[in-house]
């Protein structure tokens, strides 16, 4: 009985094997998915409205163009970014105030590069909280007050009389060749 057995589990082993061995090779290469580059290209002030101090609330709506180039040969799709953006205050000092986050399902053809569009929208209200309770004890360190920069930013934005930054920023991608996630950080007048 086992000399059966022994027998017959040797000829599926032998069969399988053969099937293996006369299975088609792929008809081209497996290509692996090269992370597509995403940069900020420009800030816009999509909607501006002249500061009025508090109680007033003002907004400040900002559009981030990002370019994203896709070097594949294959098509990418774009399902979510984020990043974080922050005013200068001082010469060189950043001041983070929101991370705007995207959930855009968006193909890029292969060997192009595309535009996203974020808008992104700050308050005057929230502005000077924000700024006290996460960088407060810098701003005092440099001599700044919360509402003073704020109101500084809002006055002078339409001049871009300060550096805008894009840091921390993340897109997910997925292809039929598997997902990737790119990292991307920015600046706003380039310098």
């Amino acid at each position: 009985m086992r000399k059966a057995l022994l027998i017959i589990m040797a000829l599926l082993l032998l069969t399988g094997a053969s099937i293996v061995g006369c299975a088609a090779p792929p008809t081209k290469p497996e290509v692996g998915l090269q992370t597509p580059k995403v940069e900020l290209a420009r800030v816009e002030v999509a909607g501006y409205f002249p500061y009025a101090p508090p109680p007033t609330r003002v907004p400040l709506v900002l559009a981030f163009i990002f370019t994203i180039n896709n070097s594949n040969d294959f098509k990418v799709m774009l399902e979510d970014m984020k990043f974080t953006v922050s005013f200068e205050a001082a010469p060189g000092e950043y001041f983070a105030l929101i991370t705007p986050m995207v959930y855009e399902n968006m193909y890029i053809p292969p060997k192009t590069t595309n535009q996203l569009r974020v808008v992104a929208v700050l308050d005057s209200a929230v502005a000077p909280g924000t700024l006290a309770l996460t960088s407060g004890h810098r701003l005092l360190a440099l001599g700044l007050k919360p509402p003073d920069v704020v109101k500084t930013w809002w006055e002078n934005i339409g001049d871009f009389a300060f550096g805008i930054k894009v840091t921390e920023g993340t897109a997910s991608f997925t292809s039929d060749q598997g997902s990737t996630l790119a990292t991307f950080e920015g600046q706003f007048p380039k310098k």
